[in-house]
């Protein structure tokens, strides 16, 4: 297992991986390149992040670019990117149990099981899209809203909380 990153708990998680006897198998590189990181991604079985707190995480759409399945938990809008046994993993942050499991299963898994790998990509380009299609469809009606509220007739009649359109 390979973690990249940095971070205030890197010792404790040293020390853990020393205690357990893992040295040969957790390796801690710290911080990567794109390019290191794209490399790491591509050699690996699948991207494991269980975080408590996201947005809508860069890597998993990275992951998904790069076709490899993802572990990752159900928090902000991941849940948006991954298709639980579809294009990965997703389990509830803070359960070990739940995230041991769903990494035994990846190990486990047969690749075609996975197949076409394109399925994450896919998933992530066609959600992607929908979104950038949601965005444009919302940017033409604000447009048009505003140019509505901007008609003299209807300034006239705007309360005053509305004033950047007077």
């Amino acid at each position: 297992m390979t973690i990249v990153g940095d971070g205030p708990l890197r010792p404790e998680l040293e020390q853990r991986i020393r205690e357990l006897g893992l040295e040969g198998r957790v390796v801690i590189t710290g911080w990567l390149s794109d390019t290191e990181v794209r490399e790491r991604i591509v050699g690996a079985r699948a991207l494991i992040l269980p975080s408590f707190a996201e947005g809508l995480p860069v890597v998993l759409m990275e992951a998904a670019a790069l076709s490899r399945p993802v572990i990752a938990t159900y928090v902000a809008g991941i849940p948006e990117l991954v298709l639980d046994r579809a294009s990965g993993w997703l389990v509830p942050a803070g359960n070990v149990g739940r995230l041991r499991d769903a990494m035994r299963e990846c190990l486990s898994a047969r690749i075609p099981a996975f197949e076409p790998w394109e399925r994450p990509r896919d998933t992530a380009l066609s959600r992607c899209t929908t979104s950038f299609a949601s965005a444009a469809s919302w940017r033409a009606s604000s447009t048009a809203t505003t140019r509505q509220l901007r008609h003299p007739r209807i300034r006239r009649v705007l309360p005053r909380s509305m004033k950047r359109y007077r």
